[in-house]
């Protein structure tokens, strides 16, 4: 794989490079790793949103057309099924 950077990026990459003692094909590869980490982390956490979002919505599908008896609370039910 190739990445085409702009001279002034290649410039940038080098002086960091040269700033932490390391190659500019190193840090660049230490950069990359480190984005792909945070992107991953990204993608899951928007994932792990999304069905959540799905199961809220199910139970809202679940939900809707049952109604609670008069005067019992969710809580009711809720002590009902530990007893």
């Amino acid at each position: 794989m190739q990445i085409n950077l702009t001279a002034e990026q290649e410039a940038q990459l080098s002086q960091i490079a040269a700033h932490k003692g390391k190659g500019a094909d190193e840090l660049a590869r230490e950069v990359l790793l480190r984005g792909l980490d945070v992107e991953a982390k990204l993608i899951a956490s928007r994932s792990r949103n999304s069905q959540g979002q799905e199961v809220v919505a199910r139970l809202l599908e679940l939900r809707r057309g049952n109604m609670l008896p008069a005067n019992v609370t969710i809580q009711d039910l809720i002590h009902e099924g530990r007893a």
